[in-house]
């Protein structure tokens, strides 16, 4: 779509709904007009429009603005029509009976994970990772067990847009780094984030395909580092890789193996 054909009203609701998406402090109307570059009048009115049909809400004292249950509504309904997420609930729900632990699902979106479902273990650590949030490739089990599932070519244009950042005890610093660590992934048959994301988790995840063996998603276990005995790693590598290759068998996937060297 050309950039005139953009209706300015609308792609500012979506810039508002991001913005609060990712807002790490409250936003008053003020602050929200002047991080999108827009007047505070036509702001107001939009935001007024939006908590009007509950995609967004206002606190009556201070006035800062959070994201609606509407929206909650319509994210849930996304979920719900998203063949994957229904295919893999059951076996993450098994995967977490079956390990003690958390489970989760996610896609690459630009370069990106993003969470589409989480099993979470009563007794497991929590983790920062919330259903629709975001993360490196490089940096998580997810990330890098899809980055292996890729060509070595379409991995590389991914890192190469990549900003290194330290996220964890062990975080990668490089491309060069992540594709090496990719070639042991392929071997492995899952991939392993040793708090390279996340200070004290550690998680092990593999790739989901579809029946054109197109790689579409991951599945991981997370867990807490001080649980991770040698036989609790093997339990739960054998039991993501078991539950990766029984999805893409659900969709319609031929191969008996998840990387095929």
């Amino acid at each position: 779509m050309g950039i005139e054909k953009v209706n300015k009203s609308a792609a500012r609701v979506m810039d508002i709904l991001l913005l609060l998406s990712r807002a790490e402090r409250p936003y008053n109307v003020s602050d929200i007009s002047r991080e999108l570059g827009a007047p505070k009048s036509s702001t107001f009115e939009i935001l007024s429009t939006m908590v009007d049909k509950g995609f967004i809400e206002v606190d009556p004292y201070s006035k800062h603005y959070k994201l609606g249950l509407k929206l909650f509504e319509v994210g849930a309904a996304f979920l719900f029509t998203t063949d994957i997420h229904k295919e893999a609930r059951p076996y993450l729900e098994a995967l977490m009976e079956n390990t003690g632990e958390t489970a989760f699902l996610a896609i690459e979106s630009d370069g990106e994970i993003v969470y589409l479902d989480k099993v979470e273990a009563p007794t497991s650590g929590r983790t920062t990772a919330m259903l629709g949030s975001r993360n490196p490739m490089y940096s998580t089990g997810l990330g890098k067990a899809l980055l292996a599932s890729f060509s070595d070519s379409k991995a590389e244009l991914i890192l190469s847009k990549q900003v290194f950042e330290k996220k964890g005890a062990n975080t990668l610093k490089s491309p060069d780094e992540v594709m090496n660590d990719l070639r042991e992934i392929r071997k492995r048959g899952y991939s392993i984030d040793d708090e390279e994301n996340e200070e004290g988790i550690y998680c092990n995840a593999a790739p989901v395909y579809n029946a054109r063996n197109e790689p579409i998603a991951a599945v991981s276990v997370a867990a807490l580092l001080n649980r991770m005995t040698k036989d609790h790693k093997e339990k739960i590598s054998t039991e993501v890789v078991k539950t990766a290759l029984a999805i893409s068998k659900r969709l319609g996937y031929q191969k008996d193996r998840l990387f095929v060297l």
